[in-house]
């Protein structure tokens, strides 16, 4: 407890590794090999540059250096065994809560969102419009399992100072259902907190023929009578044409009168395969092409017609169309721009 105890309270200092001049933090070799966990990293380090005889100089990971948006991670830690829809501790770094403040000791789930800055994070205008003070709520990065602190790294909590709520949203249709949650201060990027890219406006749109999607939320497991999930859940989604999610949408309750606003893309339409109630916000993301292991956001969740179980597309606010949009209300704020952008 004691030897614990003096690694709790003391900072680990950054030095220079005497042979290649890269930054490096001192800590336990035991540790240093947990941080470079199941052998994706070499390590370096050099015994003699830390003071204290049991730490040696373990070198920084380069994505804590320079990370990169959309970086998928997955080695990390664990995931429950035989649960092939849960994502390891990690694996989806942009994932993030969203909690509504019932009073001053109590808080409750509302929707999922994703981090594209240290103090900005994209959701739905639904999750929201409700209640726009931004002081009534809370985001949370970093989660994995919502009932448990035994994970490898801790979440970190931040309040919402400003919500940004698309101009043109409706709440009647949710056409433009998009906002965006200022943070009052900014979450630190670690091992299980990055951010996810988000397309350039000149992408091209993507087809049943790319590699499948991802959505991914805290959700319930059916539209009726469902139970939230307490662990995140991932589920792979193709992108469904626009056509075919029409037609598909008009042989429901919709009618066959049913017009599709183009803030709106379609994924899914596989039995049991879908987001579902709680989802809402929630990204939907894509491999950015040619890049393996990174993704960027082409959805956030909106809507649907039950949860999978009809073999109906859900729908998906089109992220790509409002690139110009985030960049002016961050660039307004002084908000580097660059972090959620892919070349």
């Amino acid at each position: 407890m004691w030897f614990l105890t003096i690694l709790v309270l003391s900072l680990p200092k950054v030095q220079s590794s005497g042979n290649n001049s890269s930054s490096c933090v001192c800590m336990p070799q035991q540790l240093c090999s947990a941080f470079h966990r199941n052998g994706l990293v070499d390590i370096r380090f050099d015994q003699g540059t830390c003071t204290n005889h049991y730490e040696v100089c373990c070198e920084k990971p380069e994505s804590l250096k320079t990370r990169k948006c959309g970086l998928q991670k997955g080695a990390m830690g664990y995931r429950i065994t035989g649960s092939g829809n849960v994502p390891y501790f990690g694996e989806l770094p942009w994932s993030t809560v969203l909690f509504e403040k019932k009073d001053t000791e109590r808080i409750v789930y509302k929707c999922g969102g994703s981090l594209i800055h240290h103090r900005a994070v994209i959701t739905a205008a639904h999750c929201v419009d409700s209640v726009t003070d931004g002081q009534q709520w809370t985001i949370r990065v970093g989660e994995w399992n919502m009932k448990s602190r035994d994970e490898l790294l801790p979440h970190q909590d931040r309040s919402v100072s400003e919500i940004v709520i698309h101009e043109h949203y409706r709440r009647s249709s949710l056409r433009n259902d998009i906002a965006l949650l200022i943070l009052d201060h900014p979450v630190e990027i670690t091992e299980n907190v990055g951010f996810i890219c988000l397309p350039p406006p000149a992408a091209p749109p993507l087809t049943t023929n790319d590699v499948r999607c991802i959505a991914s939320g805290w959700g319930t497991d059916a539209f009726q009578m469902g139970k939230h999930s307490s662990i995140l859940k991932k589920v792979e989604l193709p992108i469904v044409p626009r056509d075919v999610c029409l037609r598909s949408l008009r042989s429901t309750r919709l009618g066959k009168l049913y017009h599709l606003h183009r803030s709106f893309i379609c994924a899914g339409g596989e039995h049991n395969q879908d987001a579902c109630t709680g989802d809402g916000g929630s990204p939907l993301v894509c491999p950015i092409p040619g890049q393996p292991g990174r993704f960027q956001q082409v959805g956030i969740v909106s809507w649907g017609i039950g949860c999978g179980a009809n073999n109906t597309p859900g729908v998906y606010t089109n992220v790509a169309l409002y690139g110009d949009w985030v960049d002016t209300h961050l660039a307004s704020r002084s908000f580097d721009t660059s972090l959620y952008k892919y070349h």
